[in-house]
């Protein structure tokens, strides 16, 4: 009897170290949700930045902040702690959440004709750079990181040309309607 009653206390005392480890995460988890929701205020020494950057010439201004050892601390800072665990998705929401839609379009990771390259601009080295050091260990090369980064780049701004062209065959739709 005195055996089961030990196993059943370290059971407990396990069951209740697990659920405390849980709740640490979950807050954690929340507080990290809460701060991937507010607008971020960036002070880049040229002005107070409001993210997600709504214009190419914030991301100008941006750009000529980064030249600044300082602001370019701050900023892959930043960067760091918006990033999850995961080098993909990572790359995927601090883009998002740093860029708008409208901004974004405009660019590609390489550049083409009609488009500017983001990997030239000082703004994207710094989110490579932020999430290289996070994820780079003994397993992970930074070439391979280097692509972990490139390829949700790309991918994200597939998927907002895919959302600017849809957005803008609404709004054609819709005048086609109302012109009937």
């Amino acid at each position: 009897m005195s055996s089961a009653i030990t196993d059943l206390t370290k059971t407990m005392n396990n069951i209740s170290s697990a659920i405390t480890d849980l709740n640490v995460n979950v807050n954690q988890l929340l507080f990290k949700c809460n701060e991937r929701e507010k607008p971020h205020q960036f002070d880049c020494r040229l002005s107070s930045q409001q993210f997600p950057l709504s214009s190419e010439e914030e991301l100008q201004m941006l750009d000529t902040g980064l030249s600044q050892k300082e602001t370019r601390d701050r900023f892959i800072a930043m960067v760091t702690r918006l990033s999850s665990d995961d080098p993909k998705t990572s790359t995927w929401f601090v883009l998002s959440h740093l860029l708008t839609p409208e901004v974004a379009s405009k660019f590609t990771l390489l550049g083409s004709s009609s488009k500017r390259a983001l990997q030239k601009c000082k703004f994207y080295g710094c989110i490579r750079s932020a999430l290289t050091n996070r994820f780079l260990s003994s397993s992970v090369n930074e070439k391979d990181l280097g692509k972990l980064c490139d390829i949700p780049t790309q991918g994200y701004f597939h998927d907002i040309r895919d959302k600017m062209i849809k957005r803008n065959r609404r709004k054609q739709d819709h005048v086609c309607t109302n012109l009937k």
